[in-house]
């Protein structure tokens, strides 16, 4: 029996391929942590759209209420998360993870988040904060390279060598900090040891003074399906002691959550 290939995604050129709903989704994600705030032209210049089809898109996102305009600048407004919601609420094993997340977050003293990886980016889609200060705020959705975060570096532990190599070959690394690695083959050596050791540090790669630490959490078949981490400043924790005193914590959460993904009809 042939194989229905009708789910397939569809090529540029394929007559299923809606290009302007890619366009109108180019423009929605030129912004970023970055450019949160542009002019026509910066959007036509980032997404590489005529002005005039740029602009109809933005007006279009404006009339919608998915984005506001001053009169200068375009801004994403809060309605847009609308569009990513449907994606956390599909996925269970969130729910699931959520009061472990908390329940290890309150033991450690710690945030605690989860993670998952969106091509060569690292995607937050759970936290829980411990009622402590921390430099760096995180929301859900936030976007991170992967392979300067110990959840991204966990997860990318997760591809075979081969998915590893390819997508190493073909990412822009930026040193964010004096610590970011930026060398493709020491990073590489980093996560082929994670993926052995069973987790994976960072430290000042994102910003000065912030370290973290992240464990895998499988799915049924045993592949990684996300990383969970906690993240602490340098004053609180030495590399030495996230090994020492998260990690065991780390692991037993992610222990829970892979059982009751095990255990759910």
């Amino acid at each position: 029996m042939a194989e229905d290939d009708s789910a397939a995604a569809p090529s540029d050129n394929s007559a299923d391929f809606v290009r302007s709903l890619a366009r109108g989704l180019s423009v929605i994600k030129a912004f970023d942590r970055f450019t949160p705030a542009m002019t026509l032209s910066d959007v036509a210049r980032k997404t590489g759209l005529p002005r005039a089809a740029a602009g109809r898109f933005l007006k279009t996102l404006v009339t919608l209420e998915y984005a506001s305009f001053d009169g200068r600048e375009y801004r994403l407004r809060p309605r847009v998360l609308e569009l990513g919601m449907a994606y956390f609420s599909s996925f269970s094993f969130i729910d699931i993870a959520n009061p472990i997340l908390e329940a290890a977050a309150k033991k450690a003293g710690e945030p605690c988040s989860m993670g998952v990886l969106d091509g060569t980016e690292l995607v937050y889609v759970a936290r829980h904060t411990a009622n402590r200060m921390m430099s760096i705020s995180i929301a859900l959705g936030n976007r991170y390279p992967a392979t300067s975060t110990s959840l991204g570096r966990v997860l990318l532990g997760g591809l075979s060598d081969a998915e590893l190599d390819a997508l190493l070959d073909t990412v822009e690394i930026r040193p964010v900090t004096p610590q970011t690695v930026t060398d493709k083959r020491k990073l590489r050596d980093i996560i082929v040891q994670g993926r052995s050791d069973g987790y994976c540090t960072a430290d000042g790669q994102l910003e000065i003074g912030i370290r973290s630490i992240a464990v895998p959490v499988r799915g049924r078949d045993g592949k990684i399906i996300a990383a969970i981490n906690m993240g602490v400043p340098a004053t609180r924790h030495t590399m030495e002691s996230l090994t020492t005193h998260l990690l065991p914590i780390l692991r037993d959460a992610a222990s829970e959550i892979e059982f009751a993904i095990r255990s759910k009809p």
